[in-house]
């Protein structure tokens, strides 16, 4: 139906101008009947009706092309608004990792996340940093939030980086505030936990977890999270505490390497 009105369109002018033509013929060859009258009119009437189908036409023709533009327009826009956004949230993310920088003693090397794996309850990060850059196997992964993980496998332009989440990941902790020290690790369905607390230590909710030192891999003071909910039983030695990390590592983009004191 489109394509033939699209067609009638092109050759309105010469169906318009045999139109014309056979009218001024009847008109020439007729007389003032009424007959004839109605027939003037009645060709007059389909001739502007087909001038009218025809305008119509034209006119719905550029609107749909319009329309398309616009369409093209408003998708351009889109794109370039979210690549500002884009643009405006690493630029906040990329000075929160500065300022991190400068406020520790540690010598750090930036790393970019560039995959993450998942099997089953193992968690795996990818990024771009490798022996090359000095880095070595167990060497502390942390963002501007605290603690991310540890180095797990090395290559020689990228590593692995064994999550916090990762079911197999454990380190030694404390609560800043009352010092109390426990292992966290990943539990079930998405939780964490600060391990082998005493059932009568000090430990409450809001109080922030940090790493105790008392490790070779991970210095003392990196944050790891915050307690969400504690629990105390009667006939139990310890307590479950149940901690929120501070670092959802699913999300993490940009990282830092700690690879030694600064000198």
């Amino acid at each position: 139906m489109f394509r033939w009105e699209t067609q009638l369109y092109q050759l309105r002018d010469y169906v318009l101008l045999f139109l014309l033509l056979g009218i001024s013929l009847i008109i020439m060859n007729s007389n003032s009947n009424s007959q004839m009258r109605w027939l003037h009119g009645f060709s007059i009437n389909i001739i502007g009706s087909l001038q009218h189908n025809l305008r119509d036409g034209g006119r719905i023709r550029r609107l749909e092309k319009e329309n398309e533009m616009l369409r093209s327009q408003m998708a351009d826009l889109a794109y370039e608004n979210s690549m500002m956004k884009e643009a405006y949230l690493s630029n906040i993310r990329l000075k929160k990792l500065l300022k991190y920088k400068k406020s520790i003693s540690y010598k750090l090397v930036a790393a970019v996340v560039t995959g993450q794996s998942y099997e089953g309850f193992s968690h795996a990060l990818i990024i771009s940093g490798g022996k090359k850059d000095g880095l070595q196997r167990k060497l502390p992964v942390v963002t501007a939030e605290g603690l991310v993980g540890k180095i797990a496998l090395l290559g020689e332009n990228y590593a692995v980086v064994q999550p916090l989440d990762d079911v197999n990941f454990r380190v030694s902790a404390m609560t800043q505030r009352s010092r109390i020290v426990g292992i966290f690790s990943p539990g079930m369905a998405g939780k964490f936990f600060l391990n082998d607390v005493p059932s009568q230590a000090d430990v409450k909710k809001g109080d922030v977890i940090i790493t105790s030192g008392y490790s070779d891999i991970f210095p003392k003071g990196i944050k790891i999270g915050v307690v969400s909910q504690v629990e105390s039983r009667r006939g139990t030695l310890f307590k479950t505490v149940e901690v929120i990390p501070a670092v959802q590592t699913g999300n993490v983009e940009d990282v830092f390497v700690i690879l030694k004191k600064a000198q």
